[in-house]
Parts: structure tokens; sequence; C-alpha cells
């Protein structure tokens, strides 16, 4: 027996009268034109944290250009995200962790995820070799030399193919997120990396988000074997978004939290189930897409990262901060 089974959900039973308004809230996600006013104030208040708790953990100097840095970085993802009409997308910093870009796609394509993670250091890399040129240009000076190494670094980590990282969101998506096995197995390879990186480098941010990467790895492997068997049901690809299918999602979301009480997710709820139908719809690229992507991902993180660490080491020299 699969996990999901929906046959279990009796067809001709009128919803609960829950679902109608679940309907709409799920209908409504994203479209809240409420929430970007306060878009400018989270992102200020988050920038401003990050640079104080930043400069009393890296120095002032340095926090500065971090922030510049994952700044520009997050900017791609957001241009990626307005160019493929993502929703209710913004922007904001995570203290001492790095940065965050949302938005809520119309529909779920593993092409379009691709690209939007490839964007972040895809951009943060050119403005890194832009910063590098100035420098060349106008005589070298310190302070923009060490810019363009921090922006090299940042945006070169982040293309390791381990998730949550963007490199690791790349291949995830390109290959690994239409096979629930193998999308864990990547998911516990990217722990056993980060947590070894963590531990070797004494890097604590790295080890909490090792942590909480294993904790939600069960619900997350549930989710994928849900979405899995909703695929290879011909019915739902012709069903409707409409009261009897919030009732089917509603119950796939309580298999997806079996262990947790309804009211620790019922205010996420809509949130849940829209991303649920989503995943269900997800559509993935073929061959000729899936080698153009992992091409991009390796000219981007092969030849563009290690060509900027040739420039900047012949012409600029090491970095010193």
């Amino acid at each position: 027996m699969t996990p999901y089974d929906t046959a279990r959900v009796p067809t001709a039973l009128a919803p609960p009268p829950s679902d109608s308004s679940l309907l709409e809230a799920v209908l409504a996600r994203g479209e809240d034109k409420t929430k970007d006013n306060h878009k400018g104030l989270i992102l200020l208040a988050t920038g401003l944290l990050f640079l104080a708790l930043g400069g009393l953990h890296w120095g002032w100097r340095s926090v500065v250009f971090i922030a510049v840095a994952i700044a520009l970085h997050e900017l791609g993802h957001v241009i990626a995200m307005r160019i493929f009409g993502y929703k209710n997308v913004r922007m904001l910093f995570i203290p001492l962790f790095g940065g965050l870009a949302t938005g809520e796609p119309r529909e779920l394509d593993a092409t379009k995820n691709a690209l939007v993670a490839l964007a972040g250091p895809l951009f943060g890399l050119i403005t890194a070799g832009l910063a590098g040129g100035l420098a060349l240009a106008t005589g070298s000076p310190q302070w923009l030399v060490q810019f363009a190494w921090v922006s090299l670094f940042l945006n070169g980590f982040n293309l390791i193919p381990f998730v949550p990282l963007d490199g690791g969101q790349i291949a995830n998506e390109t290959l690994f997120s239409r096979y629930p096995l193998l999308e864990l197995l990547f998911r516990l390879i990217a722990v056993a990396g980060l947590g070894w990186f963590a531990w070797t480098s004494a890097a604590w941010f790295l080890g909490v988000l090792v942590v909480f990467m294993l904790i939600g790895t069960p619900m997350a492997f549930r989710h994928a074997r849900l979405v899995r068997n909703a695929r290879r049901d011909p019915a739902w690809q012709t069903r409707l978004l409409d009261l009897q299918t919030i009732a089917l999602l509603r119950e796939m979301v309580a298999a997806k939290f079996p262990d947790l009480a309804r009211s620790k997710y019922e205010k996420a709820l809509p949130g849940h189930v829209h991303g649920m139908w989503l995943d269900i719809h997800k559509r993935f690229p073929g061959p000729g897409r899936t080698v153009a992507l992992l091409g991009a991902y390796a000219f981007t993180a092969v030849f563009l990262t290690g060509g900027l660490v040739f420039f900047l080491m012949r012409f600029l020299g090491r970095p010193v901060f």
C-alpha cells in the first residue's frame, strides 16, 4: 500500500465547511499586496541587524564587504524571479548566516528553479569580476580588492553541490528531485559534506544548518513520496483545484506531518497545501535541457570561478583580510 491512497477519500462526501476558506486562501496565495508595504522595512531591519552582529563577529570593515556581496548575490535571484513571474518576491538578510530571496511561483518548473538558483552566484561572480577589473584600472585600492575576493569566495562557496546551497539546488532540481530515494541520498550526502566542513573549519553556523537539515529530512522524504504517488495517478493530471481536490490535499498534508497535532501546522496550512499542489504538477527538464543546465552550472562553477581566481591572483595578488 502506498503512503497515500487517493481511493481512501470518499469523493461522494461533501467537503467540510472549512475547505471553502482554505480554497480561497490557496487561490490567493502570494497575491496579498499589503505584504509589499513591509518588504523595504524587513530588508532594512534585517540588514541593520546583520551589520551590527556581523561587525562584532567579523569586524566592521569586513561585514560591509560581506553585506554588499550578499545583497548583490540575492539581487541576482530576485531579478531571475521577476523575469519568471514569481509572486510576492522579497529579499532579506539572515544575521550571521547570509541572505535570502523568496518568491512564490505560479507553477513549479524545475528548469526555472535551477536558473533562479544559478542566477545568484552568476550575478555575484560577474560583480566580483567587475570589481577586480575596476581595481586593476584604478591602482588596486585595497578595499576594492578585498570586496572582489569576498564576493568571489561567497559565490564560489554557494556553487558547491550541497543542498541548500545554490549549487545543490541546481543539481537537485535538474537531476534528483523527481526521484524521492535519490533526493534523500543526495540530501544525506550534503548533510555529511556540510557537517565535515563545519567540523573542520569550526563554522558553527553551518553546524546549526546541518542539524536543522537532519531534523527535516524525514518530513522532506514523506513529502517527496506523497507527491510522487500523486504524479503517478492519472487523475491528478486533469484534476482542477476545487473543493474536492482541497480535501485530498488536506489529507496529504496530514500524512506529511503524522506525528504533529493539526493545530501545529494549521496556521500555515494554505502554504503547505499550495506547495503540495504545485509539486504534484511540477515540470522537469528533458534530456536536452538537463544537459544544458548542467553545462551552465559546470561552466559557472569551474571555468568562471576558476578564471576569476586566476585573474585576481595574477593581477591583484592574494587576499588580505
